[in-house]
């Protein structure tokens, strides 16, 4: 499972750099020991996953803290990788929020307070959740974090995603969706 998760991330690295996505790739940080993952989830309260601790060994995040704007920084279109420090700022900013669930840890953001949350409650663990903030319900999108990423490199390779004549990162919605319902039949959410 975690050794898809790494070949994902690297098919994903290699097709940003492919697009000359600079910006992304100075302010992705270096990634965090298996031990940093698990210390920082365990002080608030929250278990580790191979798949977590894969990921932020991979990179820390991105640094939305340099002169690059945020569109400069996703990871995919739309989202980018928050530290796990921001993370868990996030995760503690929302745990009080009647729309929030307690094991949800935002690990993909929009700026705008929609995520990507990593669902570590007993009932979906590690199953990853679409969080809008003006909607009530938050689905389940992808069953895991290397389900998402496996979805997500896929798209990079067969050209769904593309930098615009302005510099943004796109995707076709319509192909990326029929992409995510082939390669996720078991979630709900893209054959519904």
């Amino acid at each position: 499972m975690t050794d898809n998760l790494s070949d994902s991330l690297a098919i994903i690295e290699t097709a940003l750099r492919n697009l000359g996505r600079d910006a992304l790739m100075t302010s992705l940080r270096s990634g965090l020991s298996a031990d940093a993952v698990r210390s920082k989830l365990d002080s608030a309260g929250l278990p580790t996953t191979l798949e977590l601790e894969t990921l932020y060994g991979w990179r820390n995040g991105a640094a939305s803290d340099t002169a690059a704007s945020l569109d400069d920084i996703h990871l995919f279109p739309g989202f980018y990788l928050l530290s796990l420090e921001d993370a868990l700022t996030n995760y503690r900013a929302f745990v009080g929020d009647q729309r929030w669930a307690s094991g949800w840890l935002p690990v993909l953001a929009n700026g705008g307070g929609d995520f990507y949350v990593v669902d570590l409650g007993q009932a979906a663990a590690g199953a990853v959740r679409h969080f809008r903030i003006d909607e009530a319900e938050h689905p389940i999108e992808f069953s895991s974090l290397s389900a998402m990423t496996a979805t997500v490199a896929q798209g990079f390779e067969r050209g769904i995603f593309s930098v615009d004549p302005s510099g943004y990162l796109e995707m076709d919605d319509l192909v990326f969706g029929d992409l995510a319902t082939a390669m996720n039949p078991d979630v709900t959410y893209w054959s519904s």
